[in-house]
C-alpha cells in the first residue's frame, strides 16, 4: 500500500512526539523554534506531521528537549544491548511531496534506533539531485561522518566546497555551518554516522 508523505509522518509520529515533550517541559512553541533556529510556522508544521524535519533539525530538537534522537523513532523504552536492523525494519523520513517541496532535498532512514544508551546515530541518506535552490548552511553540535555510496555529493561551507564520489568519505565537526547536496548522476546515496553533542 502506498502512503502519502503526510500519512507516513503520522505513522512515525515524530512531530507528535516533539510536541508532547515540548508541552511536558512547558516550552512555548516560539521558544523552541528560536532555540533550534526555525520559524514558528515551520515548527508547527513539523509538530503536525505535515513537513518532515531535516536531520540537523531533529538533532537540534533532541538536544534542546534533552532526549536522544532514538526517542522519535521508537514506541517503548530502549533496552537492546545488540541491535540487528534488517533492511525491511529501517524507519524512513521522506521529504514532503505535499508542501514545502524544496526545504528538504533528501530522504533518510534510521539504521539503528533500539540500542540502549547509544551515542552514534547512523542513517542512510538518499538525495534528490533534481532540486535547484540556494541551500542555507546549518550547524549543530557534534561530529558527522559521511561515506558516499552512489552518485556525487557536494559538501559546502562558507569557506570551501568538497566533491564526494563513490568510495569517498568525509569526517567533520558539525558546528561548522554546512550543507550537503546531491548533484547526480541518478540518486546519490550515502551512509551518515552522526555523533550528537552533549545534551
Amino acid at each position: 500500500m502506498a502512503y502519502s508523505t503526510t500519512e507516513e509522518l503520522k505513522r512515525l509520529g515524530i512531530g507528535k512526539k516533539i510536541s508532547s515533550i515540548r508541552e511536558e517541559k512547558q516550552i512555548p512553541l516560539e521558544k523552541l523554534a528560536e532555540d533550534v533556529n526555525l520559524k514558528p510556522a515551520l515548527l508547527s508544521q513539523i509538530e503536525s506531521d505535515v513537513v518532515p524535519p531535516t536531520l540537523a533539525t531533529l538533532l537540534n530538537v533532541a538536544r534542546v528537549l534533552g532526549v536522544s534522537v532514538d526517542h522519535f523513532f521508537t514506541e517503548q523504552e530502549i533496552v537492546e544491548k545488540v541491535e540487528l536492523t534488517r533492511s525491511n525494519e529501517r524507519l524512513s523520513v521522506a521529504k514532503s511531496r505535499e508542501s514545502d517541496q524544496a526545504r528538504m532535498t533528501y530522504n533518510y532512514q534510521a539504521l539503528s534506533y533500539r540500542l540502549k544508551d547509544k551515542r552514534l546515530e547512523p542513517f542512510l541518506v538518499e538525495f534528490d539531485s533534481t532540486i535547484e535552490e540556494n541551500l542555507v548552511p546549518l550547524s549543530h553540535e557534534g561530529e558527522e561522518f559521511c561515506f558516499c555510496l552512489e552518485g556525487e555529493i557536494e559538501f559546502i561551507t562558507d569557506e570551501r566546497r568538497i566533491l564526494l564520489k563513490p568510495g569517498d568519505s568525509l569526517h567533520f565537526y558539525s558546528h561548522v555551518p554546512h550543507v550537503l547536496r546531491g548533484i547526480g548522476p541518478g540518486t546519490p546515496k550515502a551512509v551518515f554516522v552522526l555523533l550528537p553533542g552533549n545534551r
